[in-house]
């Protein structure tokens, strides 16, 4: 079996790294670096399946796969260039981390250009279904480079994958990107409802019931964490606002070059602002049913 590096560990970056050494069937410890050491050392000190790598240079030269989950393109890019002075030629970089589309196609060149190949895999889900193996892979890149990877992939640290068998590395990075405008334009209306629902006089236990009967996915869990107040708690596994923004940012970008205006998104990436800009980039997602709120002349907390 090959033997794997990770890189990064945030909070979904350890729960799915937890995850490939505890199911993956690999026959080393998966070796765990970070910028914070301290980090991987305490990560590793849990385990027997993990081991913290001296340095990023020793984690990449001592590995055949390399996956990265990293906060954003600068720190994709930096890794890559680092580990690109070494020897690399057959290694396979895996990229989990959600940058913009180009970013992938520009870290793929640079490796491939040395004898590496790279692969675009984003995550659809949170930190609360990576901790369970319930997340979603987007694998782009050549054929034989996703068969290398994927019997750590289904049942190791995902749910399941959508594979893209030798189509263009940023296709990945589109879907991720117009996967997430769904979802969060679907978190924008349910927020919406929810305070419409409110003003009327709709009782909240009404609306969770045709959610939770029509509308299939999370949306009733998210109503009630709404319902709950729970959308203002810091300590949550949710997406923070951060990442929305971030987000929203490269579809803002995509679309603009094609020429296409997306209302909905200026609608929830205004509230996303907001709530960046009130309550900081900790907030969670689903702090932009506080900002509905005062919008529509009610207090950011609903309890």
């Amino acid at each position: 079996m090959p033997s794997i590096a990770w890189i990064g560990l945030g909070s979904i970056g350890e729960a799915i790294c937890k995850n490939l050494a505890q199911h993956a069937p690999l026959e080393e410890p998966v070796m765990v670096w970070n910028r914070t050491v301290e980090k991987a050392e305490r990560l590793a000190a849990t385990s027997d399946k993990m081991e913290a790598a001296k340095s990023l240079a020793d984690a990449v030269s001592r590995a055949d796969i390399i996956c990265l989950c990293l906060a954003d393109d600068a720190a994709v890019s930096s890794v890559v260039d680092e580990a690109a002075q070494l020897s690399v030629s057959g290694k396979l970089f895996v990229d989990l981390s959600t940058v913009h589309p180009d970013t992938d196609q520009t870290q793929a060149d640079k490796l491939q250009s040395i004898g590496a190949t790279f692969i675009a895999c984003p995550i659809f889900g949170g930190v609360a279904l990576a901790i369970e193996r319930q997340i979603t892979l987007v694998l782009a890149g050549p054929s034989d480079a996703l068969a290398r990877f994927e019997p750590f992939t289904k049942d190791v640290i995902c749910k399941d994958t959508i594979k893209l068998a030798d189509q263009p590395l940023r296709e990945a990075g589109m879907l991720k990107l117009v996967g997430n405008f769904v979802r969060f334009s679907a978190i924008e209306v349910l927020c919406e409802a929810s305070v419409l629902s409110e003003k009327i006089g709709l009782p909240k236990e009404t609306l969770a019931k045709f959610v939770g009967a029509m509308i299939s996915g999370p949306s009733a869990g998210q109503l009630a964490m709404l319902h709950s107040g729970a959308y203002s708690d810091l300590t949550t596994n949710i997406a923070p606002i951060s990442m929305a923004l971030k987000e929203n940012s490269y579809l803002n970008d995509l679309a603009e070059r094609n020429g296409v205006k997306l209302r909905a998104l200026d609608t929830v990436t205004a509230h996303a602002e907001r709530v960046n800009e009130m309550r900081g980039s900790d907030a969670k997602l689903l702090a932009i049913y506080g900002s509905i709120r005062e919008e529509n002349g009610l207090p950011f907390e609903n309890n």
